[in-house]
């Protein structure tokens, strides 16, 4: 055994190194094979593997691996690893597992598993850890060693068992990223649909939210720019007027101000076809999202037709077309039952969009829906 962790990895500046690594990889998942790189050399091992059926993607790593055979485990040998059956059975979660001690090696040469996958790619040893991730699939790390070789010990376990809390860490952070990047993505589709520009802003008034005919405006920068990810104007005279506007929504937004402010018009370099900017508090949370807006800000042509409330509610709660004329017919101030004449529907099916707006909205009383619904401006 090793006097200390840090030797398994070549010393501290290797092992800080590594983790350093394991952390980048959350938001940039191309440095997971060198994550994979580290663990191989680390345990000396002819080949390390990474793999998980998560919610939002089949996430698989590997280092020293032939690509070919991380393919075929993918696609079929993980369904019949009878190894990793075994030690399910006899490691607990989150311990370092050992294939010799799970799985002698006279019962393992006898599957399928071992005859058409291992052997053909030179595998005999293995040992690695099953990375448990709470509600979620798990992750399992494996390495591998040819017959030739010595089995992997405690001394290599050693490598694992100081990567595995940060491993954890890191990959529940993954999982977590890449859902949030999932949900904005779906958010900003859906919001491409109003036919004008919107930005959603965080408490900080940084951009975190963006449709297409947004990026294109700052992208342009003729008379609105990104500065640090955050809006502004490309005249700094107009600046301060924005700045103001936004502040106040989101002040409103996050619950430290009353006024929202004013629409404004910005004009570009040109001083011809100014923008129309409307920063709107927003302090409803989107149901199944992890995006936390303080205010949206629409940026409409003063000529164009601006979307209505119902449109933005929409987009915003991918509301179906009846329950978004439901909601329109009680912000018009209709009871259910009038909202139901009103669109020739019976009462029953009135009632039964209007729970579903309030479901999807997160309200539970239409007075919380109209409370949602008139905070949206009207552009």
């Amino acid at each position: 055994m090793y006097a200390n962790p840090e030797q398994a990895f070549g010393g501290t500046a290797r092992l800080l190194g590594l983790i350093e690594t394991i952390y980048s990889a959350v938001q940039q998942p191309e440095l997971w094979p060198a994550v994979m790189e580290g663990i191989a050399e680390a345990v000396h091992g002819e080949s390390t593997t990474m793999f998980a059926m998560l919610p939002s993607e089949q996430l698989f790593s590997m280092a020293r691996t032939d690509p070919a055979a991380m393919q075929q485990y993918v696609s079929h040998y993980a369904s019949i690893n009878v190894l990793s059956h075994h030690c399910d059975e006899a490691f607990p979660d989150g311990t370092v597992r050992y294939g010799h001690i799970a799985m002698p090696a006279r019962e393992l040469e006898k599957t399928e598993f071992y005859s058409d996958f291992f052997r053909p790619y030179n595998m005999h040893h293995s040992f690695g850890i099953k990375v448990p991730l709470g509600n979620l699939p798990p992750v399992y790390m494996s390495c591998q060693r040819p017959r030739t070789a010595e089995p992997f010990s405690e001394r290599e376990g050693v490598v694992y068992e100081t990567l595995m809390p940060h491993l954890q860490r890191a990959l529940m952070l993954y999982v977590q990223f890449t859902q949030t990047q999932s949900k904005v993505l779906g958010l900003e589709s859906a919001l491409d649909s109003l036919g004008h520009a919107v930005f959603g802003l965080d408490r900080k008034g940084r951009v975190i939210l963006s449709n297409r005919k947004a990026e294109a405006i700052v992208q342009a920068a003729t008379a609105l720019r990104l500065d640090r990810g955050r809006l502004a104007a490309v005249f700094p005279e107009q600046n301060r007027h924005l700045q103001k506007c936004l502040s106040d929504a989101l002040a409103v937004g996050t619950g430290t101000g009353m006024s929202p402010g004013s629409p404004l018009l910005l004009y570009g370099k040109s001083r011809k076809s100014p923008l129309r900017i409307v920063a709107a508090p927003f302090m409803s949370p989107l149901p199944g999202s992890t995006v936390q807006l303080a205010a949206l800000v629409f940026v409409t042509d003063p000529a164009s037709s601006p979307p209505s409330r119902s449109a933005i509610l929409t987009a915003l709660y991918a509301l179906t077309p009846m329950e978004a004329r439901v909601a329109d017919q009680l912000l018009a101030g209709l009871e259910v039952r009038e909202a139901a004449n009103s669109l020739g529907i019976s009462l029953e099916t009135a009632r039964f969009h209007t729970k579903r707006v309030l479901v999807k909205t997160g309200t539970r009383r239409q007075t919380e829906l109209m409370r949602l619904m008139l905070s949206l401006p009207r552009i």
